[in-house]
């Protein structure tokens, strides 16, 4: 199916990333032969392909409908909204619009491809209204682990949509705005035909706390803490950098930052007038010279990232900071689904080396959340009552429950959001009316190349198989000139002198005699036999299915 030309009274919502995945999202909204597009971001590593690190919507059915696509409206800096942008931009040339601090953590991913002069950015201000094509949007202070979240009312001549972009409610978020409540109440009483709703937290009882919950337990952790402290939490969440850095700096401690990421947000944020009420961090060049007792670390890499600064910490690679016996790391985070084993493997590392390890638990409080847990979502429904539910940013079991706790706060129009699917909001109810390709993308060196190329189906087979190649040198009466050449990567160990490339060697040299005795001396036809026998007596002899290469060559 081709993205298709809403009329004038048709509102659709089309989403290409982030329903039925943690991350990566892309929705689109259609009306009157125009599409908006709100977010384009990525998700890190695969489920499958252990060797992908981004991954990102594939955008294949709508690259060929630019001249319909209006504007891409950014809710937020987070890489799962923003970090595709500068990877598929080139595919869309549509104008952005974003907040100033969005613009500029984008504007420095666009340097890096040199996108920066080619890209038009429209900055927008939280609480105010704008036009895209024909949608008319109204830009609501959000509350969220970063700075300047914000959600969209987007209306139309075919009604209006509610998006909340990542969203939780906290009325003392420490920097920004926060939650404008008082707008929020008031779209109960405009109509509202749809509200397309984070799912992420949804199996989570109760509410997911305020950033001024952690202030007291951080305090009280960092202050009986002996040794070095190291504090790991997201890059991105500023206000829980803000936060450790004014409680280090209430317990006299000097405070250093490590992590290019995060030395790089800190910026941004000066930039856009945040933080200045903070004195300077310590370079990370000037740790070695401050004494442990008088320091605390704040760095990235708490989900256990390879290149992360607490994992190359934690593998004695980083060249200004280390862990010793008695130091404390605490990890202000929460983990990402999908990071489990490599964060474990990271603490693992850090315990060896005598560190304390403090994770974030419901006993101290160390971290809140930046999605709404049910009671959150029950007191959105009350505020906005939407006609319609769609729900969408979670995986498949958050999405329907989402749908199923919807329809408990009775709102009886409750859809799943599922990447591809078409739903037509209005006229009529709320109902799925087609089906657009839809995947994933993969940054591959240089390239983007889609999650069923052949080139990763080949690099994981290998990964799990190894490869064989073979190449026989024969005359022109295929006579063997030469033994077999064997290059066998990956495929088994040499075992008491049981090695694989002597072992397929002796098979090919007696293989090969059955085509005298048949005297089928046909080119292709040995090619494609013998590579056909290595796979089965590999098979065999070692339980493996290897990428198998054969080459036949005569020599005068």
């Amino acid at each position: 199916m081709n993205l298709p030309k809403p009329k004038n009274d048709e509102l659709m919502f089309l989403p290409l990333g982030g329903s039925g995945e943690i991350g990566m999202n892309l929705n689109l909204y259609g009306n009157s032969g125009k599409w908006l597009i709100v977010d384009c971001g990525v998700t890190f590593g695969d489920p499958v392909y252990g060797s992908v690190d981004i991954s990102m919507p594939d955008i294949v059915s709508i690259e060929n409908s630019k001249e319909s696509l209006c504007g891409l409206l950014l809710t937020h800096a987070h890489e799962d909204h923003i970090g595709a942008v500068h990877h598929l931009w080139p595919y869309l040339k549509c104008p952005i619009y974003a907040t100033e601090f969005a613009a500029e953590v984008l504007i420095r991913k666009l340097k890096d491809v040199g996108l920066e002069d080619e890209v038009e950015i429209n900055i927008i201000r939280i609480d105010s209204k704008i036009k895209i094509g024909p949608f008319d949007i109204e830009i609501i202070s959000m509350s969220h682990s970063i700075i300047e979240p914000s959600s969209a009312l987007i209306s139309t001549e075919a009604g209006s949509v509610f998006h909340t972009g990542d969203w939780k409610i906290d009325y003392n978020p420490q920097i920004g705005e926060g939650i404008n409540k008082k707008r929020l109440q008031n779209l109960g009483k405009e109509n509202i035909l749809a509200m397309v709703c984070d799912s992420t937290n949804v199996l989570v009882n109760g509410i997911s706390g305020s950033e001024e919950d952690v202030i007291q337990p951080l305090t009280n952790i960092i202050k009986e803490s002996s040794g070095r402290v190291l504090v790991s939490t997201f890059a991105s969440n500023v206000t829980r950098l803000s936060t450790l850095a004014k409680i280090g700096f209430s317990l006299g401690k000097k405070v250093a930052l490590v992590g290019l990421s995060m030395w790089r947000m800190v910026e941004i944020a000066k930039k856009c007038g945040y933080l200045s009420d903070l004195p300077g961090f310590v370079a990370e060049r000037d740790i070695k010279n401050i004494k442990k007792d008088n320091l605390m670390i704040i760095c990235t890499g708490s989900q256990g990232e390879p290149r992360g600064a607490l994992n190359r910490i934690a593998n004695g690679t980083h060249k200004d900071a280390s862990i010793s016996n008695g130091d404390t790391v605490i990890f202000s985070s929460r983990v990402i689904p999908g990071n489990e084993v490599s964060i474990s493997e990271m603490q693992n590392k850090l315990s060896e080396l005598g560190a304390n390890i403090i994770e974030a638990s419901k006993e101290n409080m160390i971290h809140v959340s930046g999605h709404p847990a049910r009671e959150e979502l029950s007191q959105m429904y009350s505020w906005v009552k939407p006609k319609t539910l769609i729900a969408v940013h979670g995986e498949t079991r958050h999405i329907n429950a989402h749908v199923q706790f919807a329809k408990e706060q009775q709102i009886n129009f409750s859809l799943p959001g599922r990447n591809g699917s078409l739903i037509q909001l209005s006229p009529g109810d709320p109902r799925f009316i087609g089906e657009l390709e839809h995947g994933r993308l993969i940054v591959d060196g240089n390239d983007l190349i889609t999650r069923n190329s052949e080139v990763l189906k080949k690099r994981h087979k290998m990964m799990f198989n190894g490869s064989v190649f073979v190449v026989l040198n024969v005359n022109h009466d295929f006579r063997l000139i030469n033994d077999p050449i064997v290059m066998a990567e990956g495929l088994a160990e040499i075992i008491e002198g049981d090695d694989p490339e002597d072992f397929l060697k002796t098979f090919i040299k007696e293989d090969f005699k059955s085509y005298y005795k048949s005297k089928k001396f046909d080119k292709r036809n040995i090619k494609e036999s013998m590579t056909n026998s290595l796979k089965r007596i590999i098979k065999v002899q070692y339980l493996k299915r290897p990428i198998v290469r054969f080459e036949l060559n005569f020599i005068k």
